[in-house]
């Protein structure tokens, strides 16, 4: 009889344990993959008539899959008198038992019940799972103590397997976080010279693939500032309004009946402070109004300076005014304005360069940033060409936001920058006005001549 030796790293033992889900996520060289697929192979063995169906979101070719890793496997553990591996699936040997593989996009909710019976799926590279495909998965395997196995590189905190497994708090879930430094055999890879040339090249690049951080993909457009902004101590909770500054700032991306989103603004000595970032969908501008005017009160001002995009001068079929006209009348004369049309290479210019002096506070800007992470142009591995135009999704919102503040609030120099007029004059009637004496006294610099 084979006797299989399976060399387990410490990282792994929590997976051992029975539970429904399973995940394990983390950067490249953490062997997250290598572990998941001698589990499968264990598994079979222990029980031979057992059923495994090994997931992708898109798999248009089995190329694309985890087969060969297995098939490795097996090789590498001496395990072929188990398995007869065939074209497209692996067949157990001494029972009934199977592993198939697929992808989710091909399923609709008739043709996922052909898993029903199977006892384990395991969906690789999960964190390109669609909410869909998970919320379709979930209750098809439904067998007795069957279980579901997930295993990621983190791209966005919004994606659905990190919101599963990272935002919920379940005892029916195991979760771990494997990396590069947690692989006892990784030395023994040729790894470690492509991760510390990685590093040397693109630190932020490097802490998304082999660190396992969020964001910095091949096309993210500003996640490597952000990142920095986090390294430099620039996003934490104390970044509130500061009642005797600048008026505070209000940017928008008006997507009325679709999303709109909000960022809060105030310049301040050497830059700029984020104290809110708010968003919402279906919403019209009479109900945007009021939210407004209560996150305006709630920081602390009295008022804010709104800056609308070019488009909310424009007319619908359903109203009579004009976005603009709406927000003037409700916040009044000069309190809006009208962020120019520009090219959108220049509206990223603008953030890149306005995102480099600005704070923001971690808690109420904590879903602006998230899209700011996430906002990319899409990339075409094949061809290693990138898009034209970042790709239009839900991070669009917030990034679309943040550069048209950053157009504005870069426009001039804050209001406590400015000089004051010494000696303020108007004109009445023909005649010059200027302040009294004893005015004029008060704000004249005084000048010593001791030493």
């Amino acid at each position: 009889m084979t006797v299989l030796q399976i060399q387990t790293p410490a990282w792994a033992l929590p997976l051992l344990e029975p539970c429904r889900y399973k995940g394990a996520y983390g950067g490249r060289g953490g062997g997250k993959s290598q572990f998941m697929a001698e589990m499968v192979i264990e598994a079979h063995i222990i029980d031979p008539d057992r059923r495994t169906v090994c997931v992708r979101e898109i798999q248009k070719s089995l190329g694309q899959s985890v087969k060969r890793l297995i098939e490795d496997k097996i090789s590498a553990l001496n395990a072929g008198d188990y398995f007869e591996v065939l074209d497209t699936q692996i067949r157990s040997r001494r029972g009934t038992g199977l592993i198939i593989f697929q992808g989710m996009q091909n399923h609709t909710a008739d043709s996922i019940k052909s898993l029903e019976g199977y006892d384990c799926a395991w969906v690789e590279e999960a964190q390109t799972l669609s909410q869909y495909s998970l919320d379709l998965l979930r209750p098809t395997i439904r067998k007795p103590n069957s279980e579901l196995w997930f295993t990621w590189n983190p791209r966005f905190k919004t994606d659905a397997v990190d919101k599963f497994f990272r935002g919920e708090q379940r005892t029916d879930m195991i979760c771990v976080n494997v990396n590069w430094n947690d692989n006892p055999w990784f030395d023994q890879t040729p790894l470690r010279a492509d991760m510390e040339a990685d590093y040397k090249a693109d630190e932020d690049r490097a802490e998304h693939v082999w660190g396992g951080h969020y964001g910095a993909s091949v096309g993210a457009i500003l996640a490597k500032w952000v990142n920095r902004a986090e390294r430099e101590g620039r996003i934490h909770d104390d970044v509130k309004y500061d009642a005797h500054g600048d008026t505070m700032g209000v940017s928008a991306d008006l997507g009325f009946r679709d999303t709109a989103s909000f960022w809060y603004w105030q310049a301040v000595p050497g830059g700029f402070h984020l104290l809110k970032y708010d968003a919402d969908t279906g919403l019209d501008a009479e109900e945007w109004i009021p939210r407004i005017q209560d996150n305006i009160r709630e920081l602390g001002a009295k008022k804010a300076k709104i800056w609308l995009p070019h488009d909310a001068r424009a007319k619908t079929f359903q109203s009579r005014h004009t976005t603009l006209e709406k927000f003037l009348s409700a916040f009044g004369a000069g309190s809006c304005e009208i962020v120019p049309q520009s090219k959108k290479q220049d509206q990223i210019e603008a953030a890149r360069t306005v995102i480099n002096r600005c704070a923001f506070n971690r808690q109420l800007c904590e879903a602006g940033l998230d899209g700011l992470r996430a906002w990319e142009f899409s990339y075409n591995e094949e061809t290693g060409v990138m898009s034209r135009e970042p790709v239009h999704n839900w991070a669009s919102h917030p990034a679309d936001s943040f550069c048209y503040g950053a157009q504005k609030i870069a426009e001039k120099p804050p209001e406590s920058a400015k000089k004051m007029d010494i000696f303020p004059v108007s004109l009445q009637n023909g005649r010059i006005i200027t302040a009294p004496l004893e005015e004029l006294w008060k704000q004249t610099p005084r000048i010593s001549n001791r030493i």
